[in-house]
């Protein structure tokens, strides 16, 4: 007997002794290099212990669980190889600034925003892009006090590299016309001088160090509900960029503790010399049985980002001449950090956008291989978070070094109606250049950089094998050399993902002994128009065996 079943986010994974699934009708696509083929799937235990022939897998389990999945399409767990989840919850419950036209519109969704907040409470919004409006310049903060003229606000360029803040905001935090930039930050400023509101890197701290403190309630509300948009998203796991200090990493270790974690976060800490130490001393912590946490990462920056002109550059822009960028962590710095992580065993990841930001990345990881050639094993496999412009001759590096490309695809499709701009005809070359770091011999991995993007993955697999906008522009795709096919850009989020957190023997693919994670769709994204895959919905989320999101149907015997 067939009854419907809607299974909202549960949290917490299959124990060992619960009864065993069998997941029937479907097709599955057991790994990217693989046709889709009917086959059912048996979980015991959260771990897949058969792919194959129906009664044969009905044999190994007449009592199990059984969930049809009659004309859906079986994925090994989708994986964002790059997210920030508390970002996320806290844009969940900030203004949403994203597509506003102009800065009048961002300031009165703020303004919206502030109506509804108690006194004496800041306003934060997140998600304006100068470049979308008409002047293409940056907001000032005179724009913000028309709408929020009696309490500081600050809201988030869509890249997290700048805010935008009003007066009151500048006056909370003491910024003046003698306030220097400081290092590896910029102030705008008017002609006169003064400060203009919008604050670029490292300059942002001077505002975020006055912000009142997030609670440990306030982050754990923020990380579940994350967490649960990212599940019905289709995720199973994240790998979340944030480079956290203790605060966030202890509500993520509670969390996981009482197994309230939905899906499985492979976070980053601080590379702050202090907290580094910290981490060091607790060790690398690999999540085990119906554990989801893992804690092996460490997350550092080389520049800032492209939209912001933030982004470190070996020449100037090429519309802002004079300018090459902002250097958010000394190189100095950096090989340090490269060569602590190799000694003790943790994986390093290195935010570079500019050809100088990965450029410098590069050289950190290159002069840390040569100091600690005999490192650990999680001290190995580097990443360089975005990789977006790289000078044409470093891109074989990423191959011969072992460098991993986290790249993200959406950056592109948002990036390319004014990424030439900035860095000109030649540059662009080596931008977003996907199949020339594939061709390099690049390991890759797929990723949102959401809050900055969507965290809905179809979306960056659309991305990837397009490089067009959501109305498919521009025809035939930007720069279609370095579109991924299908199989390729299904990769990204699952084979290479698991690879990039050294996960490729239990996650990525549908084989027995592999964690039971699926991503179910409704329709084919291998094989569907190009039309209809970012439009996909999510039939169901699994993790561990666990449907913790998602509608299906389902049958108990």
């Amino acid at each position: 007997m067939f009854a419907f079943l809607l299974l909202l986010l549960a949290g917490t994974a299959a124990p060992a002794g619960s009864p065993d699934l069998l997941l029937e009708g479907g097709t599955v696509y057991a790994s990217p290099a693989e046709a889709g083929r009917p086959a059912s799937i048996l979980v015991r235990d959260g771990k897949i212990a058969f792919v194959g022939d129906p009664s044969e897998a009905r044999s190994r389990a007449p009592s199990a669980r059984r969930v049809d999945l009659t004309g859906r399409f079986v994925f090994a767990g989708w994986a964002d190889a790059h997210g920030h989840l508390e970002g996320l919850g806290q844009a969940l419950e900030s203004a949403n600034l994203r597509g506003s036209a102009s800065a009048s519109e961002a300031a009165r969704r703020m303004g919206a925003k502030s109506a509804a907040l108690p006194a004496g409470a800041w306003v934060t919004g997140r998600g304006w892009d100068q470049n979308l409006w008409a002047e293409h310049r940056f907001p000032d903060a005179r724009d913000l006090d028309v709408a929020v003229p009696d309490r500081p606000a600050t809201a988030g360029r869509v890249d997290g590299h700048a805010i935008w803040v009003n007066t009151k905001a500048l006056e909370a935090a003491g910024i003046t016309r003698e306030t220097a930039d400081p290092p590896g930050g910029r102030i705008l400023r008017r002609s006169d001088g003064t400060p203009s509101g919008v604050l670029v890197d490292n300059a942002m701290d001077l505002v975020s160090q006055v912000l009142p403190a997030p609670t440990p309630a306030d982050r754990e509300r923020r990380l579940l509900a994350a967490m649960r948009a990212c599940a019905s998203a289709g995720l199973t796991e994240v790998q979340d960029a944030s480079g956290y200090g203790p605060e966030s990493l202890e509500v993520l270790e509670r969390l996981d503790a009482r197994g309230a974690l939905p899906i499985r976060v492979y976070a980053t800490v601080s590379p702050e010399p202090e907290r580094l130490r910290d981490s060091f001393a607790r060790g690398v912590r690999v999540a085990r049985g119906a554990q989801r946490l893992t804690v092996r990462a460490i997350k550092a920056y080389a520049d800032g980002a492209l939209g912001s002109r933030g982004a470190a550059l070996l020449e100037d822009y090429s519309d802002e001449p004079g300018r090459r960028g902002l250097l958010v962590t000394p190189a100095e710095r950096l090989e340090e950090v490269a060569r602590d992580a190799r000694r003790n065993g943790w994986q390093l990841w290195i935010h570079a956008i500019g050809d100088r930001g990965n450029r410098i990345a590069l050289d950190a990881f290159h002069r840390a291989a040569e100091t600690v050639p005999d490192a650990p094993a999680g001290g190995t496999r580097p990443r360089i978070e975005h990789a977006q412009v790289v000078a044409l001759s470093d891109i074989p590096r990423f191959g011969s070094e072992g460098v991993i490309a986290s790249i993200q695809p959406t950056h592109a499709t948002s990036d390319m109606p004014w990424a030439e701009q900035r860095v000109g005809p030649e540059r662009i070359r080596g931008a977003y250049a996907w199949q020339r770091l594939k061709k390099s011999g690049a390991r890759l991995a797929g990723g949102s950089d959401f809050p900055v993007e969507s965290e809905r993955p179809v979306e960056g697999f659309y991305a990837a094998i397009t490089r067009q906008d959501p109305d498919g522009k521009p025809e035939g795709g930007w720069r279609p050399e370095e579109r991924l096919t299908r199989a390729e850009a299904l990769a990204l989020f699952t084979t290479d993902a698991a690879w990039a957190a050294f996960e490729e023997e239990r996650r990525g693919r549908i084989v027995p002994g592999f964690d039971a994670d699926f991503t179910v769709l409704p329709e084919d994204p291998m094989a569907v128009s190009l039309a209809r895959i970012r439009n996909l919905s999510i039939v169901a989320t699994i993790v561990g065996g666990e449907i913790v999101a998602g509608s299906i149907r389902g049958a108990v015997p």
